[in-house]
């Protein structure tokens, strides 16, 4: 069951309180800590006004349902009023603050029918259509930065957080049976290294009735401050974005060996891949991607040297120089967080652990070899950990001086965890800022997008499908190029080839904004399909980088 479906069996009755300004909103506030959730004690709050707003402080908390008074501490509310309602929120308790939800109810009501999106919705469909209850978590594909809206940009609604380092948020609209319409709730989640018995929760911004232009200049000023907290860049002002990047119109995702040892592609029959691609576009447009050349994908994980199935240190020297005689260069995938654990005997002190550090987070559990049953040696390590960090930049900066890669693509950074011990983005930073300092020139891609991500990466893989049209493409677009998903199946019968989602036909090739196509090869791709490719290398050529930015 996922965690959108549970939910309390009873009313917490919680105490509401009014917005300035005569508004029907009215807001409640919960804390939550490891072993307790909280309201504000009804009994025991005060409101009051100040000269932009109101001010509600209450000096001890209830448990959910308000039958008994139970933990100590203070919560203090500061509402104002400009042309947005601003929330502030500061608490305390007498244990470590885990989460902190603000309730909003009494929304109109139309708006929260059509539906809410977010930059990366595509258009012409919503979340929670029709008061349907539905979820949304940042930082994650469909919430790539803390700013959603609710209905048509004429007359709708924006709520946001102005948030200056990364935390969860999490968006939860539902209508439970005690109450008399939709209630939405806004969750912040501090960092769980940083879980202290005080807290300020960063301005929840609601903008209640929108038009198009206020909707666009809202989310500009969001991402102004975002630009600004997490030092991202614009795509035309980035150093991290070299000429040649800038002019890349096709990835071509050539498959290794896959978990099993099956090996779609050597390193000799790459390269012929890669004269045949050059025949059909300008080949200095082409950023070869190589998945599973260090051996077995993910089973050798996290070594990385080419693989002796493939034609070991001499072949991947020779396809790499192929590469580059005929103005190509070459991205080899790295696993960002994965590991087998009987390749990398200091797994313990890296893996992913949860909130509360008591036991080991997966991201997943893929049954690479078909038995049915997911594999139980794959662990997913922490970028933070010194450990593993070193490691990662050994690696790939021996690939930078024995042969001259030109870009390096780290698998799963888009997915975060709460991790107690070693916040995830500073590790994300501290590799970057590592690689970079030895290696200048090395692009740097990774796996999904959202805001403080494509602060670090220039270049990611689509989560979301390549045929997506996104509400507001700028917010990627601004500062980033995307490409299709390794799993993109490849022509003809749509081999996922190291990928372990088996076969999934291949998509059409559709312009989007800031979307690099990608063109895979499987182990019988050239010699069944070489028309396809062909005609895919020439639409690429003509159509990538896609047509004009949207630049409302």
């Amino acid at each position: 069951m996922a965690l959108h479906d549970t939910d309390l069996s009873f009313d917490p009755r919680d105490p509401y309180f009014p917005v300035p300004g005569g508004s029907e909103v009215e807001w409640a506030v919960q804390v939550f800590t490891t072993d307790n959730g909280y309201g504000l004690d009804a009994d025991r709050a005060q409101v009051g006004t100040t000269a932009d707003g109101v001010r509600v402080r209450c000096d001890r908390y209830a448990r959910l349902g308000q039958q008994v008074p139970a933990g100590s501490g203070e919560v203090e509310v500061q509402v104002r009023e400009d042309d947005v309602l601003e929330w502030v929120i500061e608490v305390s308790c007498s244990e470590p603050i885990k989460s902190v939800k603000l309730l909003l109810r009494g929304l109109p009501e139309e708006p929260l029918r059509r539906g809410w999106w977010t930059p990366s919705t595509g258009r012409g469909w919503t979340h929670g259509a029709d008061l349907r209850r539905f979820q949304l978590e940042y930082p994650g594909p469909d919430w790539p930065t803390p700013w959603v809206a609710a209905g048509d940009e004429a007359g709708g609604l924006v709520l946001a957080v102005r948030d200056p380092q990364l935390h969860r948020q999490i968006l939860h609209v539902h209508r439970p049976s005690y109450a008399t319409g939709p209630v939405v709730e806004l969750v912040h989640v501090p960092a769980a290294s940083a879980r202290t018995t005080s807290y300020r929760v960063p301005p929840v911004r609601l903008r209640p009735s929108t038009t198009p232009s206020t909707v666009d200049s809202d989310l500009r000023e969001h991402m102004s401050f975002v630009e600004e907290s997490t030092r991202l860049e614009t795509w035309d002002s980035r150093d991290d974005v070299p000429d040649w990047l800038r002019d890349v119109a096709l990835v071509v995702t050539l498959h290794g060996q896959h978990w099993t040892g099956y090996v779609f592609n050597d390193f000799a029959r790459m390269a012929e891949e890669l004269r045949f691609v050059a025949q059909h576009i300008p080949p200095h447009r082409v950023l070869a991607y190589l998945t599973g050349w260090e051996g077995r994908y993910y089973h050798d994980y996290p070594q990385y040297r080419p693989g002796a199935d493939l034609g070991g240190e001499a072949g991947f020297a020779e396809l790499v120089d192929t590469a580059h005689r005929l103005g190509m260069h070459v991205m080899p995938m790295f696993g960002g967080h994965g590991a087998n654990v009987n390749r990398y005997p200091a797994w313990e002190q890296a893996v992913i652990r949860n909130d509360t550090n008591r036991y080991v987070e997966l991201l997943n559990r893929p049954d690479w070899d078909s038995d049915r049953i997911g594999e139980g040696d794959q662990v997913f390590l922490n970028p933070g950990e010194p450990g593993f960090r070193n490691h990662l930049v050994r690696s790939i900066l021996a690939l930078v001086r024995d042969f001259g890669i030109d870009a390096a693509f780290l698998d799963t950074l888009g997915y975060w965890f709460n991790d107690p011990r070693f916040p995830l983005l500073n590790g994300y930073r501290q590799l970057a800022a590592e690689l970079h300092h030895q290696a200048p020139h090395l692009v740097l891609a990774t796996e999904g997008w959202w805001d403080a991500l494509m602060a670090i990466f220039p270049l990611c893989q689509q989560w979301l499908g390549v045929d997506r049209d996104l509400r507001k493409p700028w917010v990627l677009t601004d500062y980033a190029r995307t490409t299709g998903h390794l799993a993109e199946g490849t022509p003809g019968p749509g081999s996922t080839g190291v990928h372990e989602k088996g076969f999934l036909p291949r998509p059409p090739d559709v312009a989007r904004p800031g979307h690099i196509p990608v063109l895979g090869f499987a182990d019988t791709t050239l010699e069944q399909h070489a028309e396809e490719v062909a005609e895919i290398c020439r639409w690429a050529a003509e159509h990538a980088p896609a047509a004009e930015l949207d630049q409302p």
